[in-house]
């Protein structure tokens, strides 16, 4: 199945597209490790800058894929194997986050259960219109995993992700922009030229900086004060010895645009 999960990388922007159309870019095992295959693959390329997570045709994907999860070795599987198989979830997810290079996540028609987790784990989130959100654990009687509950609560906060999971409800894209769940709304037929926009504003940037800058805000959510501002410290002491912040202030200075190459 590792073919329903596509990469292209062009210009410093990695695309990866979860690529079952037919079934809503439905998940399975084999996708959701490959995903975090192709993810690890674009943050070891150094000429990869940006990583994009989309989905095929008209959804970003419906979550796992219930066929599967009703097949005889999985429905009423021990209770053993089902957090073993949740923590595999898991895990997956921490693998995403703990990546260097910022990710933007494309969605495109509807996200649902845990493929909300993939939402959550990109730095943020540009929406079609046409968008929604489902958070239907609740309605196959399971809970909230791929660390959705700690990702979700920290972007929209505690009442708001209770809503959200207890209800199951369909979310929309504006109410998705209003709660923070994602960065901006655009019309369907934009979504794609809008993300490549700004994929290609971040890859412009000085790459050693913007991925300190990424991991830094990434834990500062979490951390205290004084933690914070000596990681600034040593982050800004290492980049004021690179190149790419020579040429910048030099470009600035000359009135020119700057090139920056990485070092």
């Amino acid at each position: 199945m590792s073919e329903s999960v596509l990469y292209e990388s062009v210009a410093g922007v990695a695309t990866i597209t979860l690529d079952r159309p037919d079934v809503l870019n439905a998940l399975t095992p084999e996708m959701n490790d490959r995903l975090v295959e192709l993810v690890e693959r674009a943050d070891r390329d150094d000429a990869v800058r940006v990583i994009v997570l989309t989905g095929a045709g008209k959804g970003f994907s419906s979550g796992a894929d219930l066929k599967v999860m009703g097949q005889g070795d999985r429905l009423g599987r021990s209770a053993l194997v089902g957090r073993q198989r949740t923590l595999n979830g898991g895990r997956r997810v921490e693998r995403l986050l703990r990546r260097d290079t910022p990710m933007i996540a494309a969605v495109n028609g509807v996200a649902a259960g845990m493929a909300c987790a993939y939402v959550l784990a990109a730095d943020f989130a540009i929406a079609a219109a046409s968008a929604r959100f489902v958070f239907a654990f609740v309605r196959v009687g399971f809970v909230p995993d791929s660390g959705t509950t700690h990702l979700l609560t920290r972007r929209v906060g505690l009442a708001a992700a209770q809503r959200l999971c207890l209800t199951a409800e369909p979310l929309s894209a504006a109410s998705a922009l209003a709660l923070g769940l994602v960065g901006e709304v655009v019309a369907d037929d934009d979504l794609r030229e809008r993300v490549g926009a700004i994929a290609s504003q971040i890859a412009a940037l000085p790459p050693q900086a913007v991925r300190l800058t990424r991991g830094l805000l990434a834990r500062a959510a979490e951390s205290p004060f004084a933690d914070a501002i000596e990681a600034e410290a040593i982050a800004n002491g290492v980049l004021g010895e690179t190149e790419d912040h020579k040429e910048a202030v030099r470009a600035f200075l000359e009135k020119r645009s700057a090139v920056f190459t990485g070092k």
